[in-house]
């Protein structure tokens, strides 16, 4: 699966480098990419060279040396391969958790996640219930107790306390 790492904001300098304004704030899980896909390519681009400085993503890729080349790059995508990411425990992509069930502390099925939006402090994760009903919950780990590959485990108590009814 690609995932977005960022979008060209404008070329820099005049020897072809990129600035790339990342979608994530942690940089640091941009650290080893090697390669990049440009918005809808299915070929990867090699990076020739990336340094992470200011809050941007700075990168040269392969057979890019100019300014006037650069420039046709501006407002592009850039996407990598989900395994190329390394991410921070307790990091999870939107795309692994939609789907996986919730239960609680006594493996009790509550329901499914359907969705879950991002709003900054903390992400809100929407659940279909068994009664069809969709509940909203913040992504919190004083709600959330663990992630497991076939479920979310929620403490039941705090999780009745602050579900919200759509």
């Amino acid at each position: 699966m690609k995932i977005l790492i960022g979008k060209v904001v404008k070329p820099q300098g005049v020897k072809g480098e990129l600035k790339v304004y990342p979608a994530d704030t942690n940089l640091d899980i941009y650290k080893n990419i090697k390669e990049v896909y440009i918005d809808n390519s299915s070929e990867p681009t090699k990076i020739k060279h990336m340094s992470l400085r200011q809050g941007f993503i700075y990168l040269t890729l392969q057979g890019l040396s100019d300014r006037t080349n650069a420039e046709l790059y501006r407002n592009k995508n850039l996407y990598v391969n989900q395994e190329d990411i390394t991410l921070n425990e307790n990091t999870y992509y939107t795309e692994n958790l939609i789907g996986l069930d919730v239960v609680d502390k006594t493996n009790n099925f509550i329901g499914t996640i359907v969705d879950i939006e991002s709003y900054g402090a903390a992400d809100v994760i929407t659940i279909l219930e068994e009664d069809k009903r969709e509940y909203k919950i913040p992504f919190l780990t004083s709600i959330v107790v663990m992630v497991k590959n076939d479920c979310i485990v929620v403490d039941k108590q705090k999780y009745n306390e602050v579900k919200l009814c759509e």
